[in-house]
């Protein structure tokens, strides 16, 4: 029939749901978060990933390495439920042992606001102050916890 009524012959038969389809969400596959990796590997692999900014020269990015390595490691020492969102270092040394001694909460205290700071004026001397307090802190962790929880800072 010409310039007629078309009786679907030539025509996928639309509905009112096929309309929809282009709107509706796709699924995705679940990411893997960080709660998703063993804990300590990720405060592993911050460790080696902050070592290599350091040396690399990237002080603003290593500085955020070191502290989120810190970070990770108090959270894998806590027990119970902590948010991912937790991520005051003093609080996380609280939560994950019973006494902080005065000079591990002082390297706490400068290194908990770094994580929101991105800046590329970061000294030598800073980032050396950054290490030195990073590594202060793990033997700390590690001298108060099981021998399973531990791995050597040293990176060749």
């Amino acid at each position: 029939m010409k310039g007629g009524i078309n009786n679907g012959e030539n025509h996928k038969n639309i509905s009112f749901l096929n309309l929809l389809k282009p709107f509706k969400k796709k699924k995705s596959k679940p990411e893997e978060t960080d709660e998703e990796i063993y804990p300590l590997d990720k405060a592993k692999e911050n460790w080696k990933k902050a070592v290599s900014l350091y040396r690399s020269g990237r002080y603003d990015q290593a500085t955020i390495q070191f502290r989120d390595f810190v970070e990770v490691l108090l959270k894998a020492n806590c027990t119970g439920y902590v948010s991912s969102t937790e991520n005051n270092l003093i609080s996380l040394a609280e939560k994950a042992f019973d006494e902080v001694p005065a000079e591990i909460r002082k390297a706490l205290t400068v290194m908990n606001p770094h994580y929101t700071l991105v800046k590329s004026v970061y000294s030598p001397a800073f980032i050396d102050d950054i290490y030195e307090k990073s590594k202060s802190i793990a033997e700390w962790v590690f001298s108060q916890s099981s021998p399973y929880t531990q791995f050597d800072l040293e990176i060749k």
